[in-house]
């Protein structure tokens, strides 16, 4: 009787134990990645402003003062005046080969990933870095190869969507899924570690997507 006791004690605490990691992990994470973004934020921001303004090193503060730099930006955007300075900014990046080419890259991806007018409306599957291994796509563009449809995949890396491959794959070769642009770009920015239960492969101009048709 004792033996028994003691085995269902031992259990008893190992599931106690599983349930407290299972607990104390997402938290411990969720407070780590808070930790870190205000630490990075303030140390991205504040030693510039503090050379006009005399600021206290108060956790969150930068990020504070770069959600309101970010806003302040947008209303300037917005306005008549705000895109002829912009337009005046970009015509000084045009003269700068490395950097046009870095700072253009950015600016469209950023316009693809979060305006809804852009063009990635389609999320695929794709054979890459290797056969059998699937890596998200967004499609950019349609285009014809020595008489094939093609797609103009932009394949982005994790956890830093703005860089990636731009990859020509056959249209018969890509994998339709029911995943949104936006639910595609949290798996990327979480690394995986946020995504869907279940993602399906949909059937893309009545004909059977590649993963339909091996079933």
């Amino acid at each position: 009787m004792g033996r028994w006791k003691r085995q269902w004690t031992v259990l008893k605490i190992r599931d106690i134990f599983i349930t407290g990691l299972f607990v104390f992990i997402p938290i411990a994470i969720t407070v780590w990645l808070v930790i870190w973004l205000l630490t990075f934020v303030n140390s991205l921001i504040l030693p510039y402003i503090r050379y006009i303004i005399p600021i206290p090193n108060i956790p969150g503060v930068g990020i504070l003062l770069t959600l309101i730099l970010i806003f302040i930006t947008g209303l300037i955007a917005q306005n008549y005046f705000g895109k002829k300075i912009i337009d005046y900014w970009d015509s000084i990046i045009n003269r700068i080969p490395l950097v046009r080419s870095i700072y253009h890259s950015i600016k469209q991806m950023m316009e693809n990933l979060f305006n809804s007018k852009g063009k990635f409306s389609k999320t695929v599957l794709v054979d890459f870095p290797r056969k059998g291994m699937l890596s998200i796509g967004f499609v950019a563009n349609e285009v014809e190869l020595d008489g094939e449809e093609y797609y103009l995949v932009y394949v982005p890396t994790a956890p830093n969507p703005t860089s990636g491959y731009t990859l020509f794959v056959k249209k018969s070769e890509t994998i339709h899924t029911d995943l949104s642009v936006e639910e595609a770009t949290r798996i990327i920015l979480s690394g995986g570690l946020v995504t869907k239960d279940s993602v399906r492969f949909l059937l893309k101009d009545g004909e059977k997507s590649r993963a339909s048709s091996d079933k």
